[in-house]
Formats: structure tokens, sequence, C-alpha cells
């Protein structure tokens, strides 16, 4: 499936896990030095920090409907 990111750009993912991954592969800041479960935590935290949104982080399909419901990641 295609997604849109907020603030730009599209990703293709064939299960959450690819989407999650290829997130993180997007966010620079994490890639390197953290996991999956880890670049979780700190997107949540971002998410809530900068828009007040709670995203899930206690499974990939949670945290990506959390994603999808505060706009930053759009199925097209």
């Amino acid at each position: 499936m295609k997604y849109e990111i907020l603030g730009g750009g599209h990703i293709e993912a064939a299960s959450p896990l690819e989407l999650v991954e290829a997130l993180r592969v997007l966010d620079l800041q994490w890639v390197h030095s953290v996991g999956v479960e880890d670049f979780m935590e700190n997107m949540a935290e971002a998410c809530k920090i900068q828009t007040g949104a709670i995203v899930r982080t206690d499974s990939l399909v949670n945290f990506l409907h959390d994603l999808q419901a505060g706009g930053f990641i759009t199925p097209v």
C-alpha cells in the first residue's frame, strides 16, 4: 500500500512492519541508533509534543492506526 506522509513524500509498504521500518529510515535522526520499538516510542513522544496527539506503541497496528488518525500518514 502507498502512503502520503505529513509534510510531503510518499512511501510504500506491504505490511505494518515494513511501513514502520520505512518511516524509521525516513527519520534519519533515529535510523542507525534505535530499533523499531524505540523508534515508535520516540515518534509517539514527538507527536505528543508537536500536536498533542496520543499515539499508542503497544502494537504496530495500533501505532499506525493512531498515526493515520492524527493525519501523520494517509493511505493513497
